[in-house]
């Protein structure tokens, strides 16, 4: 009998795809408790089974965002027993790269799995968290950048992905004393754009451009691009978490009761 079933095992075995594999484990989500939620698409290490490296387009990790995003988290956990929803991809850019459309983050149909199951969590994510807070909500798309280690970039496409922010509480919202760049500015980290000035370089990726409250479905979405010194040191985790706490209580309604 035990023979017969190997057998039978083997059989299965040869007819199932080469690139079958359970996507969902290729990414990584924590629900929150707060009206905010961190994506991190580009930090991820692991290979996707069955798929080739891409050939084309940017394929360099963003070291330690995901880990920005974690102890950001944790800070705010431990300061006022809430957190921020994560989302963050496990697979490398390597092989896909989920801030960018299907058709270009992707080169094989073996991908797609993983690329869906991202994207399919985040947008889980953002309906959840527009339920539980119809009145203000955040998604914070985070990223990392090689040329200056002390700086952050801002990206909503010159300000598209945060039209609801801005139609209710103007620039200051995300270049004012209490927007997260602001707050990042106050704790002596470099920010760009200046206020009043274009987002010029890395000005947002496709999530901003899906998922940004510029859509009737969206949520106001902001992408930022850390230095690899907020992105290594606690200090920078301590800083995002202060700018996130400022931001939500100048912007963002409570919970609907």
């Amino acid at each position: 009998m035990l023979r017969c079933l190997h057998a039978l095992a083997l059989s299965l075995l040869a007819v199932l795809p080469a690139h079958a594999y359970d996507a969902q484990v290729l990414v990584d989500a924590r629900p929150g408790s707060m009206p905010v939620i961190l994506a991190s698409p580009h930090d991820g290490t692991e290979a996707v089974p069955g798929v080739k490296a891409r050939s084309g387009g940017v394929t360099v990790r963003d070291v330690n965002a995901t880990l920005l995003a974690g102890r950001a988290a944790d800070i705010i956990e431990k300061q006022t027993g809430r957190r921020p929803w994560i989302v963050a991809a496990r697979f490398s850019r390597k092989f896909i790269d989920a801030n960018r459309s299907e058709q270009e983050a992707i080169e094989s149909p073996e991908a797609l799995p993983a690329y869906n199951a991202y994207h399919a969590q985040l947008a889980q994510f953002i309906d959840q968290v527009k339920a539980k807070w119809p009145n203000g909500a955040i998604l914070i798309d985070v990223h990392g950048q090689g040329d200056e280690p002390d700086a952050v970039f801002r990206g909503t496409r010159n300000g598209l992905s945060v039209k609801s922010l801005v139609a209710k509480y103007g620039v200051a919202s995300t270049s004012g004393e209490n927007s997260l760049l602001g707050q990042l500015q106050a704790a002596g980290y470099r920010t760009y754009p200046a206020p009043g000035e274009r987002e010029v370089k890395l000005d947002g990726g496709n999530t901003v451009v899906q998922y940004g409250s510029q859509h009737s479905g969206g949520i106001d979405t902001i992408q930022l691009e850390f230095g690899r010194q907020l992105r290594d040191q606690q200090a920078g985790a301590e800083a995002f978490a202060s700018a996130i706490l400022a931001f939500e209580r100048a912007y963002l309604a409570g919970p609907k009761q």
